[in-house]
C-alpha cells in the first residue's frame, strides 16, 4: 500500500504554520528527532529556492527562444516584409475599418490588423496556416483540441476587456509553448483546417470563469465520465470473458411479495416535498459560474476568443464550440460564452450582424446568410456571397461589359496566401506534451495531472483524483501508466477502504489481468483464460475460503473452492499438506454427450471427515439430483467400504450399479482429490510468486522502449573498457573486417604477416584450391536432386501411361498435382544450376583480385 498524503489549500496551510509557530515558546528546548521551526523554515526556504532557480530556468530558456524567434535571419522574408498582394489587402481592410467605425460606433472595433511578433500589420486571417502534420492523433478534434491546450501554456488577456495588440504567428506560439486565447486558436483552427474540418476562430466575449480558465467551481463529472470509465471498454470482445460461470437452472424460488403501504408511501411523499421546500436546490456547475460572473465588474466585456466547429465535413452533423484553453467541446449556446463580434478563417472575415440578447442563443452560424453575416472579401467559398455579387452585378447591368471588367479587377480582392511558414511538430513535441511535462488542473472535487511519457521514472502518464464531497462520500484517485515493463495500465486506490485495484495489459508471465488489494493483502485476481493452461480465469479470498473460476478446460471444470478452519493455527511445517482445510469442492458445466444422471455436477471432498460426495446434473424435469457418498477406506477395507457407501437415485427403475464400478469410481475420487489438493497447493505457490514479483517490480520500476521509437531507440553501444559511444553500423563493419578468410591457411605459419614467396604461394593455392571444391560440390548436390526429382518423375509418368485407365477420378487428380509439383521443382533446379555455372567463374576471379590485394601474400606475385 502507498500512504496517501492529504495536501489542504494553500491559505489553510499559511494559516496552520503560523497558528503552530505563535503556540512554540522559545524557552522550550526542542525535542530529539523533532522538527524545529527553524527547521521547518530552513526547509521552506530551501524548496522556495529550487521553485525560484527552476523558474528563473524557465524563463531564461524562453528568453533565449523568443530572442531566437524574432531574429530576421531565422524566418522566412514574409514575416517582416509585405508582399504587393498583403500591402492592397492592408488598405482595404484600414477602409472597411473606417466604414465600420462610423457606421457602428457603439460597437468595439473589430480584429483586423494585428502586430506579428515582428511589429509588422498583417490581415488576421493570413495567421491561420492550414496544416496536415504526420500524426495521426492530430486527426480527430478531439485529440487535436487536448494536444494544444496541454502543449500550449493559457496566458489571459491583459486588460481583459480590450482587443490584443499583438498576435504572432502559430509558428512562434508553437515554438514558445505559451499564447493567449487568439494565439491558441489560431494554431487549432491550423491544425483543423489541414485535416479537413470546417473551423473558424470565433471572435467574442466570454464569462470570467472561462476567460481566467478558472475551473475551481466546475464539477469534475465531465472528466470522471471518460477517465473513470470502465477498463476493459477498449479490450477485445475475445478477451473479455464472464465474471462467474452460472449453470442455468429450470425451476427457480419466487421471490416473496412485499407487502407496503399506501398511506404510508404517501406520507413519505409529504415529507419529502416539505423538505425540498426548505432547502436550498443544489446549483449545477454552469449556474454556479454564472452566478459567480455576476458579481464580475467586467461581465459581458472580457474579450475572448474560441473555435467553431461547422457541419458539413468529415462527418460533422452540428455545430459545435472548443474551448482552445482546456480542450472541452461546448454547445453554441453555452453560457459562458456572452457574445460574438466576428468569425475568421484562412479564407475569409465574417462580422456578426445579429445582436445577442441573451448570450448566443438564437444566433445563426449560416455564414452564407448575408443579412447576418456580413464578410470582407468579396472572393467568399460560402455561397452567400457568390449571390450577393450576383446581385451588384444586376444592379449595374446597364453598364457595359469592359467597365463590368475593369471594376471587376479594380474592387475584387481576394485572399493572399498565408504569410507563415508551414507549421512543425515533432514527435518528441508530441510526445513531451506540456510545457514542463505535466500539466495540473483543479477542479471543484478533483485534481487532474497529465504528464508526458517517460517524464516520470514509474510511466504515469496521467493521474486523476476525485476528492470527497456530499456527493461523493469515498475519494478516489487513478493512475494511469504507459511502457511499463511490468504491464501495468492502471491502478484505482481508494484511500479511506485502503483498497488498490491494479490492472495489466496481456503479456505477464502467470497471465495476471487485475489484482485487487485491501489493507496489503489480496482479495481477488483476475487472469486472462488465453494466457493460462489452466483455464483460471479469478481468483477470490473471503475470510475463511478461497474460490477459483476456471472456464475453457477439457474436463469442464468451472469452480473450485477450499475452506479452512479459522479458529486452526495453520501449521506450515506439519506433516500433513492438508493444514487446516476443512473441505474442497469442484464443479463441472454439462456434458452433453453423456446423460444427466451420469455426468457429475459437484464434487466435495471432506477432509476431517474423510468422505467424498458426489452430485449430479439434474434430469429434464427433476427437480432433484441424484448423489453418491463415499468414505474413504483406511486400510485394506474393500468390503465394509462398498457396504457404507449412501446412493441416492432420483429414478426408481434405474438399476442399482455393481460394486466393482462403485469401487472404481471411489479409487477415481480419490486420485482427483490429490489432483485437486496438489492444484490448491500449485495456486498458493503461484500467489506468492505473484505477490513477490509485484514486490520487486514496484522497487525498481522499469520502462520498455518500443522498437518503433525512433527518438528513444539511439542506435548507439558502449564500450565496457573505454566507455567511448560507437555506432552500430560502425561496429558491424569493424566486426565484418575481423573476419578473416585466410586464418584457415594461416594457422600453421608461426608468422603469417611475413611469409616467404613459396609460403605465400602455397597459402595462395590451398584459399584457390578451397573455393573450386565448394563450387564444384554445390554444382554436384544440386545435380544429384535434380537427377533424383526426374528419375521419380519418369517412373511416375511410365506408372501412369500404363494403368491410365483403371485409376480412379482422384488418383488421377493426385497424379496431375505431383507432375505439377515435379516440374516446378525441375525447372528451379536448372536455373539454380545454370546461375551456379554462371556465377562460379566470377567467384573465382574475385578471390583471385582479393588475393592479390592482400598485403599477406605481396611475396607470392612478386
Amino acid at each position: 500500500m502507498i500512504a496517501e498524503e492529504v495536501v489542504p489549500a494553500p491559505e489553510t496551510v499559511e494559516l496552520e504554520v503560523a497558528e503552530t509557530v505563535e503556540q512554540i515558546e522559545p524557552s522550550e528546548p526542542p525535542v530529539e528527532g523533532q522538527e524545529t521551526p527553524e527547521a521547518r523554515i530552513d526547509i521552506e526556504q530551501v524548496l522556495e529556492k529550487h521553485e525560484t532557480t527552476f523558474i528563473d530556468q524557465q524563463k531564461l530558456k524562453k528568453e533565449q527562444i523568443r530572442l531566437f524567434l524574432t531574429d530576421k535571419k531565422n524566418v522566412p522574408q514574409s514575416y517582416y516584409t509585405y508582399s504587393p498582394r498583403e500591402a492592397l489587402l492592408n488598405q482595404y481592410c484600414e477602409n472597411f475599418l473606417r466604414q465600420y467605425t462610423q457606421l457602428y460606433s457603439g460597437r468595439k472595433e473589430l480584429l483586423f490588423l494585428p502586430e506579428n511578433e515582428f511589429g509588422v500589420k498583417k490581415f488576421v486571417s493570413s495567421h491561420i496556416r492550414p496544416t496536415q502534420l504526420p500524426l495521426k492523433e492530430l486527426y480527430d478534434y478531439r485529440s487535436c483540441a487536448t494536444f494544444v491546450s496541454e502543449f500550449i501554456n493559457y496566458i489571459p488577456l491583459d486588460p481583459p476587456h480590450e482587443l490584443p495588440k499583438q498576435v504572432v504567428s502559430p509558428t512562434y506560439t508553437l515554438k514558445i509553448q505559451e499564447g493567449n486565447c487568439f494565439d491558441m486558436s489560431i494554431v487549432l483552427v491550423s491544425l483543423l483546417r489541414g485535416v479537413g474540418y470546417d473551423a473558424y476562430v470565433v471572435s467574442g466575449y466570454g464569462s470570467k470563469s472561462i476567460t481566467t480558465m478558472n475551473q475551481t467551481k466546475t464539477s469534475s463529472e465531465a472528466i470522471s465520465k471518460n477517465l473513470f470509465s470502465n477498463f476493459y471498454s477498449n479490450v477485445p470482445e475475445s478477451v473479455v470473458v464472464q465474471e462467474s460461470v452460472e449453470i442455468p437452472q429450470k425451476y427457480k424460488v419466487k421471490p416473496p411479495r412485499q407487502l407496503k403501504s399506501n398511506f404510508i408511501i404517501k406520507q413519505e411523499e409529504k415529507k419529502l416535498q416539505m423538505l425540498k421546500k426548505q432547502e436550498i436546490k443544489p446549483v449545477q456547475s454552469v449556474e454556479e459560474a454564472v452566478e459567480l460572473d455576476d458579481d464580475d465588474e467586467l461581465k459581458g466585456l472580457r474579450v475572448h476568443a474560441w473555435v467553431l466547429v461547422l457541419p458539413g465535413r468529415r462527418d460533422v452533423a452540428e455545430a459545435f464550440f472548443i474551448e482552445p484553453s482546456t480542450g472541452k467541446i461546448h454547445s453554441t449556446i453555452d453560457d459562458n460564452y456572452l457574445g460574438l463580434e466576428s468569425v475568421f478563417s484562412s479564407m475569409n472575415y465574417w462580422v456578426n450582424m445579429q445582436v445577442c440578447y441573451n448570450g448566443l442563443k438564437g444566433i445563426s452560424f449560416d455564414l452564407a446568410d448575408n443579412t447576418k453575416w456580413e464578410f470582407v472579401l468579396l472572393d467568399n467559398t460560402q455561397t452567400g456571397a457568390s449571390r450577393k455579387q450576383e446581385d451588384g452585378e444586376q444592379k449595374t447591368g446597364n453598364a457595359s461589359d469592359e467597365e463590368d471588367n475593369e471594376e471587376s479587377n479594380s474592387e475584387v480582392i481576394d485572399m493572399p496566401p498565408s504569410w507563415v511558414d508551414r507549421l512543425v511538430i515533432t514527435k518528441e513535441q508530441f510526445e513531451s506534451r506540456c510545457p514542463t511535462g505535466s500539466k495540473v488542473s483543479i477542479y471543484k472535487d478533483a485534481k487532474w495531472e497529465v504528464f508526458a511519457a517517460y517524464n516520470r521514472p514509474d510511466g504515469m502518464v496521467s493521474r486523476v483524483t476525485l476528492f470527497e464531497t456530499k456527493d461523493n462520500p469515498i475519494g478516489i484517485i487513478k493512475e494511469v501508466y504507459q511502457n511499463r515493463k511490468d504491464h501495468l495500465s492502471e491502478r484505482i486506490r481508494t484511500p479511506s477502504e485502503e483498497k488498490v485495484q491494479e490492472f495489466f495489459l496481456p503479456g505477464r508471465i502467470h497471465g495476471l489481468r487485475e489484482h485487487i488489494m485491501i489493507n496489503g493483502e489480496t482479495k481477488e485476481m483476475h487472469f486472462y483464460v488465453s494466457a493460462r493452461p489452466d483455464g483460471l480465469l479469478k481468483r477470490v479470498h473471503l475470510d475463511n475460503k478461497v474460490l477459483y473460476y476456471f472456464q475453457d478446460r477439457e474436463d469442464n471444470l468451472v469452480y473450485r473452492s477450499v475452506t479452512y478452519n479459522p479458529n486452526e493455527p495453520i501449521e506450515k511445517n506439519a506433516d500433513d499438506p492438508k493444514g487446516n482445510m476443512i473441505k474442497m469442492t469442484e464443479k463441472f458445466a454439462r456434458n452433453l454427450n453423456i446423460a444427466a444422471s451420469k455426468d457429475i455436477y459437484k464434487k466435495t471432498y471432506f477432509i476431517k471427515e474423510d468422505k467424498i460426495r458426489v452430485v449430479y446434473h439434474l434430469d429434464k424435469g427433476r427437480i432433484v439430483a441424484s448423489n453418491r457418498e463415499f468414505k474413504k477406506p483406511v486400510g485394506d477395507q474393500k468390503g465394509q467400504i462398498l457396504d457404507a457407501i449412501q446412493i441416492f437415485e432420483v429414478d426408481p427403475y434405474c438399476k442399482p450399479p455393481k460394486k466393482q464400478h462403485l469401487f472404481a469410481q471411489l479409487v477415481e475420487l480419490i486420485r482427483s482429490e490429490s489432483l485437486c489438493l496438489q492444484s490448491i497447493k500449485g495456486a498458493d505457490r503461484e500467489l506468492l510468486e505473484i505477490v513477490q514479483l509485484r514486490k520487486t517490480e514496484e522497487a525498481d520500476v522499469g520502462l520498455s522502449i518500443s522498437v518503433y521509437d525512433t527518438l528513444r531507440n539511439e542506435m548507439k553501444v558502449y564500450t565496457d573498457t573505454e566507455g567511448i559511444e560507437i555506432h552500430k553500423g560502425d561496429e558491424e563493419e569493424s566486426k565484418t573486417m575481423d573476419i578473416d578468410y585466410l586464418s584457415p591457411f594461416l594457422i600453421n605459419y608461426p608468422n603469417p604477416n611475413s611469409l616467404t614467396k613459396e609460403e605465400a604461394l602455397a597459402v595462395k593455392n590451398a584459399c584457390l584450391k578451397s573455393l573450386r571444391e565448394r563450387l564444384l560440390e554445390k554444382v554436384n548436390i544440386v545435380q544429384t536432386q535434380l537427377d533424383e526429382v526426374t528419375a521419380e518423375y519418369q517412373r511416375r509418368q511410365l506408372a501412369y501411361s500404363r494403368n491410365a485407365d483403371s485409376m480412379t477420378v482422384e488418383e488421377t487428380d493426385n497424379y496431375v498435382k505431383y507432375c505439377n509439383d515435379a516440374l516446378f521443382k525441375i525447372h528451379i533446379l536448372e536455373k539454380r544450376q545454370a546461375k551456379h555455372k554462371e556465377q562460379s567463374p566470377e567467384k573465382y576471379i574475385e578471390l583471385d583480385a582479393k588475393l592479390r590485394a592482400d598485403p599477406r601474400l605481396v611475396a607470392a606475385f612478386q
